[in-house]
């Protein structure tokens, strides 16, 4: 039906994968990924039969399948050795048969060569599986609620979330430059240390304040929030809010959580990176966001906060979060 031009177009799932032969597809389209080479050759092996007037078979790839490309090169060599893709990446065909890749190709395959590991393999196919499930990129809480491998190994093996995202390209071209641009902000709000929640409901606040404003507010301007938050859950007032000092002022009083703020939150944030800055009783980021950049930066932020925060508090508290 195909040759008689009845059908342009066969789409299946999980078909014709093996056991089929129409020898006069010339163009094939992937939206399945696969880590495993021999159902790739397979797959392939559906457009590379012979046909009268079929010169080539184009294949276009959606999901993603180019990130193994180095490895799924080998499909195609007729002598199978450690070395058999070299510098230039080319396997050894068949006298009468040609690869050709172009440069930006070679580029790509160099770097998928330096980056593979197994355990960066390991998360980015746990990745893959929560991703899959709820039909979108998931959030970095969302991966730690549901992934299977334990959320910490992204910064471990990575350095955090968005520089996993950005390493196997899985951001946006904005998404990507605002990531370059604000490297630091993302690190250092990945990276800091949390003995205590304080830092991050501070950071929460201002992220609470919305997308096109990095509030820049006084201790007083967070302080009933800040008490709020603590009080509203059982497990934040125990774990965060109850030593000798703290359990004082579980009721409310204005001056004493703004000196708490001052003394705590709001100065360790300071540090030698100069990213945020606590001067004369005014706290805020040392740095601009483009206007353009503002809502991708503030939910890169957010991501990381909640993330954070969802982590802490389940280490604190033995993953009793109910109270």
């Amino acid at each position: 039906m195909l040759e008689s031009g009845e059908l342009d177009i066969i789409f299946t799932v999980d078909l014709f994968n093996e056991g089929i032969d129409i020898p006069s597809e010339d163009t094939l389209l992937f939206a399945r990924p696969t880590e495993s080479l021999v159902v790739f050759t397979q797959q392939i092996g559906r457009g590379l039969r012979k046909f009268v007037e079929k010169n080539t078979c184009v294949i276009i790839d959606f999901i993603g399948n180019y990130r193994n490309a180095d490895i799924k090169l080998t499909l195609f060599d007729t002598q199978k050795s450690k070395n058999s893709l070299g510098k230039d990446f080319t396997p050894i065909v068949p006298a009468e048969c040609e690869i050709h890749l172009e440069t930006e190709v070679i580029n790509l395959l160099e770097a998928l060569k330096k980056k593979r590991s197994p355990r960066k393999e390991r998360i980015f196919h746990d990745y893959l599986k929560v991703k899959n499930n709820l039909g979108r990129s998931p959030t970095y809480k969302e991966i730690h609620l549901n992934g299977s491998i334990n959320s910490k190994e992204y910064k471990q093996a990575f350095g955090g979330y968005f520089s996993f995202l950005y390493e196997f390209q899985e951001l946006s071209e904005q998404e990507s430059i605002v990531y370059e641009q604000h490297y630091r902000w993302l690190n250092k709000v990945e990276k800091e240390t949390m003995t205590k929640s304080y830092k991050k409901v501070i950071l929460q606040f201002l992220l609470n304040k919305g997308t096109e404003e990095w509030l820049k507010p006084t201790p007083e301007e967070v302080a009933p929030y800040f008490h709020q938050f603590y009080m509203a859950k059982n497990y934040r007032k125990r774990i965060d809010f109850s030593s000798k000092n703290t359990k004082e002022l579980w009721e409310y009083d204005q001056a004493k959580v703004v000196k708490l703020i001052a003394k705590m939150p709001m100065s360790k944030w300071v540090d030698r990176d100069e990213l945020v800055y606590f001067e004369n009783g005014k706290f805020g980021m040392n740095f601009s966001v483009l206007e353009i950049d503002q809502h991708i930066l503030h939910a890169m932020t957010l991501q990381i906060c909640n993330y954070k925060m969802q982590w802490y508090f389940e280490r604190k508290s033995g993953g009793q979060l109910n109270s």
